[in-house]
């Protein structure tokens, strides 16, 4: 909560702060809590699988009316549903950029698959010569799917409506070996959905050939 709201709810109860003794507060905390913080972001760090993602920070600077985007990076891991080494754990970047330089410089000593969406600022750090180390791109199969349903919602697209069934038999497939050995989830996703993948590679391709560029599905 804002501090020069909570200023106002003291003062409703007859408790008269300064904002300024409200920042110096949590100034001091911020201080406290900075060396378990950096703790907690290298232990994040130290595993071979971790997410990336960020989100809009909205800020109002004093004397400015109008508020100014920032962002706030998670960098997370949470390995319980496939039996890995992490524990569940997020910490929070704030940044005034969303940009390539921003998350390159966060990531800078991390060596290993980093999770995330399509934006063009992590497949920026794969590129050869460009990575801040060894890194590899995870991408989550939810962005995807989530395309075309929001290409069906619009437009009841039936190779939309086709692709989203595609998904749902991988889905069913990763709900049934969720939790098991990495071993045996490789062996069963070899056999059952590489060939569901292949099948899905094909139709698309196919559709592509007979739609629009320019449309949303072809996008």
């Amino acid at each position: 909560m804002p501090l020069h709201r909570q200023v106002q709810i003291l003062a409703g109860q007859g408790v008269n702060l300064d904002r300024a003794t409200l920042a110096l507060w949590v100034k001091r905390v911020a201080w406290w809590l900075t060396p378990l913080y950096d703790l907690q972001l290298r232990k994040i760090h130290g595993y071979p699988r971790i997410f990336c993602d960020e989100t809009r920070a909205p800020v109002l600077e004093k004397g400015r009316k109008r508020v100014r985007i920032h962002q706030f990076w998670a960098h997370a891991v949470d390995d319980r549903p496939w039996n890995g080494p992490a524990s569940p754990a997020v910490a929070y970047i704030f940044a005034k950029s969303r940009g390539h330089r921003e998350i390159k410089s966060q990531l800078a000593n991390y060596q290993g698959v980093v999770q995330v969406d399509a934006y063009s600022a992590y497949t920026a750090l794969a590129k050869a010569g460009r990575s801040p180390g060894p890194i590899k791109l995870a991408f989550c199969m939810a962005h995807a799917r989530r395309q075309f349903t929001d290409v069906y919602k619009k437009t009841q697209s039936a190779v939309a409506r086709d692709a989203i069934e595609r998904f749902a038999k991988i889905y069913a497939i990763e709900a049934e070996i969720r939790g098991t050995s990495a071993a045996y989830r490789c062996q069963v996703r070899q056999a059952k959905t590489v060939p569901l993948v292949s099948d899905l590679k094909v139709a698309l391709e196919a559709a592509l050939t007979e739609i629009s560029s320019k449309s949303a599905l072809a996008k």
